[in-house]
């Protein structure tokens, strides 16, 4: 199960009401999985924290006081987790909050930010509480199992666009990089459109999940610092002098 197999610190969750999370805590803590608590404090202050590098799993509140009272900003929400999460690190998003209608909004700038989830599910926490601070979270976990584990394999690459196209984009993808495997692929143009930076020679990431009965491309926007990985190999160097070359 997606959730059991997790260790620790494996899982972060993100709050400013300690006591709207501490059933979270606690069942987590039952089933042996060491859990990260970062606090938001009630003045809405951005917590100073490193990357987590082993983070898998994220549990963030979406209304944080940053204004008069509670409130929501979907820019505040994705910088809480971009503090977090390493560049290129694969998570689950779980937005445990009374507004699950704008965790999509989130996901669009956590997009920006080059830093989406793998896949995300929001949950109403009215819906799973059982008394003033407590909440069924077995049902909650069980529920997240049941979702995440339909990905069956998902797989990230780089790619270099080489041509631009009416209505298809041609990319070089770079499959596995200790091998050197490349492939050119063309994807439709549509989900490029007005997102991605369609340069010939820039670098894209791109997320393959693969779910029954479905694939589904996911592409980012990629930094030029990648570029180096498609550099073509000059299979003629230092033979410049040789016979090869100079007798006729």
């Amino acid at each position: 199960m997606f959730i059991d197999d997790l260790a620790g610190p494996d899982i972060v969750v993100i709050d400013d009401t300690e006591r709207e999370v501490r059933s979270l805590l606690e069942a987590l803590e039952t089933r042996g999985i060491n859990t990260e608590y970062i606090k938001v404090d009630l003045a809405g202050n951005m917590p100073e924290h490193e990357p987590i590098n082993s983070v898998k799993l994220i549990f963030l509140d979406l209304n944080y006081n940053i204004g008069f009272g509670s409130t929501f900003d979907a820019e505040y929400c994705a910088e809480l987790v971009s503090r977090i999460i390493p560049k290129d690190k694969q998570y689950y998003l779980v937005a445990w909050t009374k507004d699950v209608d704008k965790t999509e909004a989130v996901v669009e700038v956590l997009k920006e930010y080059n830093v989406a989830p793998v896949k995300y599910s929001s949950k109403l926490k009215e819906k799973y509480r059982t008394g003033n601070d407590t909440y069924n979270i077995d049902t909650l976990l069980d529920e997240l199992n049941a979702e995440f584990n339909k990905i069956i394999k998902l797989d990230e690459f780089y790619g270099e666009i080489i041509e631009v196209e009416d209505n298809s984009v041609l990319i070089n993808c770079l499959l596995d990089e200790e091998k050197g495997v490349y492939q050119i692929r063309k994807f439709d143009l549509a989900p490029f459109a007005d997102y991605i930076d369609l340069e010939v020679g820039g670098i894209i990431l791109i997320r393959s999940t693969t779910k029954p009965g479905s694939r589904i491309f996911e592409f980012f926007n990629e930094s030029n610092d990648k570029k180096d990985l498609f550099k073509k190999p000059n299979y003629f160097k230092g033979l410049d002098n040789s016979r090869f070359f100079t007798e006729k």
